[in-house]
């Protein structure tokens, strides 16, 4: 277990066992410190308690050094006021310690390989993505030049058809009356 100060007045409680970091938030930088020194006191005596153990596997200073730890540190005893916790109070503690907790990675090389492989496929998707617009992009272009085209074309052939309603008669048509007369 560790605890770092994240801020003046926050903390992370990282409990790699569990593999969960708790969040804690103090209402002033001096009792940030002083729940950091109880921890680091803890976690001394704890590592300590754990050699003797080792150590002695069955001896009467294993029972003196687990009576070495001192009650266990509360919000309560952190904020100054040291009255004791009732079980409803120590489970509503609990259960909002549970409720600010996040998974913990097994490792930091781990974790930074994890965004490595994330932050390249989302390179390789931006990547795509961009290639996808540009070819839209010329897509659209190709369509707007073909459509200017077709109506060009379209235009064409309806003043085409109009003048063919309105002249009198064509030159073939001219051609064919007067040749049909001569016969």
């Amino acid at each position: 277990m560790s605890f770092t100060k994240t801020s003046h007045k926050f903390g992370q409680w990282a409990d790699s066992r569990a593999n969960t970091v708790y969040g804690l938030g103090f209402s002033s930088e001096a009792h940030l410190s002083k729940f950091a020194d109880k921890f680091a006191e803890f976690k001394e005596a704890a590592r300590l308690a754990k050699e003797r153990s080792q150590e002695l596997t069955s001896s009467p200073s294993q029972e003196s050094a687990m009576g070495d730890l001192q009650s266990p540190v509360t919000p309560e005893s952190i904020n100054g006021t040291d009255e004791r916790v009732t079980p409803d109070a120590a489970f509503n503690t609990e259960s909002r310690a549970e409720i600010n907790t996040v998974p913990f990675p097994h490792s930091s090389t781990s974790m930074s390989k994890h965004w490595e492989a994330e932050l390249a496929a989302l390179k390789g998707n931006n990547a795509k993505l961009t290639a996808a617009l540009l070819e839209s992009t010329a897509n659209v272009k190709q369509w707007k030049q073909q459509l200017a085209a077709y109506q060009d074309e379209a235009e064409r052939l309806h003043k085409r058809v109009r003048f063919s309603k309105h002249k009198p008669k064509t030159y073939h048509q001219s051609f064919r009356s007067a040749h049909s007369s001569c016969h």
